[in-house]
């Protein structure tokens, strides 16, 4: 009975899916909805012992991909997946951290939750750090919003304000929420409705 139980412990806390994965080589087929790379995987979710230990982020990895000659441009270059209608962004390119995110909403400004990156070029480039400030040890989940030109960068109480300062309502309203870094889940909500606006 323990050995069941176990099993089923094991068995709920690794999420698989195996299949086809149409890739988006760039931001700009991200864009246009247009992935033009496709190959063999197996689409696996970190274990819940893992996702407690990196303070909540459920990124997810391609593992058994075919060919077996992509491993390298899967893990490292390409821009994200695409699998049963959601789009996973490769924390690669702008982290050095192997692994994708799920995008959690696509619009004028995209955004996901991910790890903060490791390593002071990469933290300089995000805007987790400024010019003058040394690399800084990183823990747990932030927001990440991708602008409309293909950049990615942390979603800063700062940042959000000033990608949102030309709708009033919605200034007025940042300005009043006294938001902090933490705030992602509020930050996006500004964001989806700013996206909304936009449309």
């Amino acid at each position: 009975m323990k050995r069941l139980i176990l099993l089923s412990i094991l068995i709920l806390s690794t999420i698989s899916i195996f299949g086809q994965a149409n890739g988006f080589k760039d931001f700009t087929e991200f864009s246009k909805d247009g992935p033009s790379l496709t190959f063999g995987f197996q689409l696996k979710q970190r274990t819940g012992g893992d996702v407690f230990m990196t303070g909540g982020i459920e990124n997810f990895r391609l593992k058994k991909i075919t060919p077996k000659s992509d491993i390298d441009k899967v893990e490292q270059e390409i821009w994200g997946v695409k699998v049963d209608d959601v789009v996973y962004i490769n924390s690669y390119p702008y982290s050095k951290i192997k692994g994708y995110n799920q995008i959690i909403e696509k619009g004028f400004y995209s955004y996901f939750i991910g790890e903060p990156a490791r390593f002071e070029v990469e933290q300089r480039k995000l805007g987790i750090i400024q010019e003058t400030e040394k690399q800084i040890p990183v823990c747990c989940k932030v927001g990440y919003v991708i602008l409309p030109d293909g950049t990615v960068k942390l979603l800063r109480p700062e940042l959000l304000a000033e990608l949102c300062k030309d709708n009033s309502e919605l200034s007025d309203e940042i300005k009043n929420a006294n938001l902090k870094l933490e705030n992602v889940y509020e930050m996006f909500d500004f964001l989806k409705r700013y996206n909304a606006m936009k449309k």
